[in-house]
């Protein structure tokens, strides 16, 4: 097991027990105290736990007021980028198709545009976007399980990614929160990576939404799987030194 992935699941299994004995990772994982303190002290280092006496647990957060939100309101930040990818991507999408659609605001953008297709199959993760094209009555739109996340309007983890089991589709439009030619698709949190690869292994072709500033920016948890996207939907503004990264790699790119 590579260190990311052996780092992926101490952190899994931190957040699931709360409190976990180093002793206990080290046999759990197969080795040495050495090499578990410095998988810790990589968490540590981003701010997700800490240690404490032999022990390693979820780093707390400031406790803060809770603050409810008003779902009526826009809450995913968009930009005329997006509202371009969106257009376009929704242009990939034909009558009677079957389509993963991922959660945030560049997926939700394609979604707006696809409020004149009917008899669609749809598969998501995001709330707002099987709201939306769920009031088309021809259309069938199936949500997946998992955990709430708020920031996205959108589910995710393990139970979401157990969803795909024996699903295929033509279409995946995926979403990213950083590419780097160093880790490929990133992520905020290791809890996405589940549910992102069951959607990869459900679609016969696969699109990334991604505007050209996610490009150099390494989220939390690496993904890698740029050789699984078949497609780049983007805008005008992505580099000279990117194209060439993706077209060397086999990845066609798509002007929004």
């Amino acid at each position: 097991m590579d260190q990311r992935t052996r780092t992926e699941k101490i952190f899994e299994r931190v957040r699931a027990a709360k409190l976990v004995k180093l002793s206990e990772l080290s046999s759990e994982f197969g080795v040495s105290m050495p090499t578990i303190r410095k998988d810790i002290d990589e968490l540590q280092r981003l701010g997700h736990v800490e240690r404490v006496h032999g022990n390693v647990r979820l780093r707390s957060a400031p406790t803060a007021e809770p603050v409810r939100r008003a779902y009526e309101t826009p809450v995913l930040p968009t930009s005329p980028e997006k509202a371009l990818i969106g257009k376009k991507a929704a242009s990939l999408i034909a009558n009677g198709d079957s389509i993963i659609l991922d959660c945030g605001a560049t997926a939700t953008e394609l979604a707006k545009n696809l409020l004149d297709r009917q008899n669609l199959r749809i598969v998501t993760n995001a709330l707002n976007i099987a709201i939306l094209l769920g009031a088309e009555p021809t259309n069938r739109v199936m949500l997946t399980g998992g955990l709430f996340k708020p920031e996205t309007i959108a589910v995710s983890g393990e139970k979401a990614s157990t969803f795909f089991e024996g699903t295929f589709v033509d279409k995946l439009f995926l979403a990213a929160g950083g590419v780097s030619m160093e880790s490929g698709i990133s992520y905020p949190d290791f809890i996405d990576l589940h549910g992102k690869r069951a959607m990869i292994d459900a679609a016969k072709t696969v699109y990334l939404l991604a505007d050209s500033g996610k490009f150099g920016k390494r989220e939390f948890a690496a993904f890698g799987a740029m050789d699984r996207v078949d497609y780049l939907v983007t805008d005008q503004g992505l580099g000279e030194e990117f194209v060439k990264w993706l077209e060397g790699n086999g990845t066609g790119i798509l002007w929004g």
